[in-house]
């Protein structure tokens, strides 16, 4: 459910115009530039920080690899509803 509300969460900002962060940024310019999708992209870029992290002597854990392959759809899902509730008719 955390993974669902974090995904919403950057929905929200997104579409708001509130300015990326970091990682965000890296993965609207990237589904900018090579057309694939937000989900796609996130968990991809997720996955490879996670690698990153590991490789560095990090933990990882089934809560990491549960957000690493569930944020990237929440995100999508979350942008997808986000823009379907602020559309004005």
């Amino acid at each position: 459910m955390g993974i669902f509300v974090v995904g919403l969460g950057s929905g929200i900002y997104l579409i708001s115009n509130l300015g990326p962060g970091p990682r965000d940024g890296l993965m609207i310019g990237l589904q900018k530039q090579t057309g694939t999708s937000i989900p796609l992209i996130r968990t991809i870029l997720e996955l490879s920080a996670v690698i990153s992290g590991w490789f560095l002597g990090g933990v990882v854990g089934i809560g990491t690899v549960l957000f690493v392959f569930g944020i990237g759809p929440c995100v999508g899902i979350g942008l997808t509803l986000v823009e379907k509730i602020s559309k004005k008719p």
